[in-house]
C-alpha cells in the first residue's frame, strides 16, 4: 500500500486552520514541491514537515531520558539485573561443560 505525502493511513483526518509567517525562501520552495507534485498542497506539506518535526523531538527526548544520570534506586537495579545476569551466565555455562 502507497501512501501519498500528507496521508496517514487508518487515521480520521482532523484539521485545526493555522496562520503564520515564514520565511519567504521555504514558502517558495514548499510552492515549487507543491506546483510539481499535483496530489498535494501546502497544508499537506506542513503536516509532514511537522510530524517529522514531532518525531524528531521525540527522539531528543528518548535520548535525553536515556543520558540522564541515574538515580540511587535505579543503580541498585543494575546492580541487582548484572548479577542476575552473571549467575545465569555461569549455571548456563556448567551446564554444556557438563554435557
Amino acid at each position: 500500500m502507497s501512501t501519498k505525502l500528507g496521508e496517514r493511513p487508518g487515521r480520521e483526518t482532523r484539521r485545526a486552520k493555522l496562520s503564520t509567517t515564514v520565511d519567504k525562501a521555504l514558502l517558495e520552495a514548499v510552492d515549487r514541491f507543491v506546483e510539481q507534485h499535483g496530489q498535494t498542497d501546502r497544508g499537506k506539506v506542513i503536516d509532514d514537515a511537522l510530524r517529522l518535526w514531532a518525531a524528531h523531538e521525540r527522539e531528543r527526548a528518548t535520548e535525553a531520558m536515556y543520558l540522564a544520570p541515574t538515580s540511587a534506586q535505579e543503580q541498585e537495579e543494575y546492580t541487582a539485573w548484572r548479577e542476575l545476569r552473571r549467575a545465569a551466565a555461569k549455571r548456563l555455562f556448567r551446564e554444556r561443560a557438563e554435557e
